[in-house]
């Protein structure tokens, strides 16, 4: 599969995952909705968020970083959207139970941190395994 046909799949995963977290807003009453109603919300949220910051950080560092190989490009946009999605659906689920704190919130913060580092050393280490170093 080439990038711009990724690409274009992307997009239009994210038009329709934006559509259809639009229809729950206007179509769903929230004092009717069970459980089934409130992870259709954050399911398309997350699916919409995650699209739109990936689409948007991988134009910025196609912009910025140029001499990176595609694939590591990719693969870093994908993660990083996908965190930071999280750090804001944690967010909103933490304000919806009453529980959002400042401490929660940089809980939340530290461990989505922890998780990239990670992520960077283990590809880091991996980098160096393969060069054999």
């Amino acid at each position: 599969m080439s990038f711009r046909f990724f690409l274009i799949l992307l997009i239009l995963g994210t038009i329709i995952a934006w559509a259809g977290w639009l229809l729950v807003i206007f179509y769903l009453d929230p004092t009717q909705l069970s459980w089934l109603g409130f992870l259709f919300f954050y399911a398309a949220l997350a699916l919409a968020l995650s699209g739109t910051i990936f689409l948007a950080g991988d134009l910025i560092k196609s912009k910025i970083i140029r001499n990176k190989l595609l694939y590591y490009r990719v693969r870093s946009s994908v993660r990083q959207s996908i965190l930071f999605a999280m750090l804001i659906l944690g967010w909103l689920l933490l304000k919806s139970l009453g529980v959002l704190r400042w401490w929660n919130l940089l809980i939340l913060i530290l461990f989505l941190a922890a998780v990239e580092f990670f992520f960077i050393s283990s590809q880091k280490h991996k980098d160096s395994y393969e060069r054999g170093l």
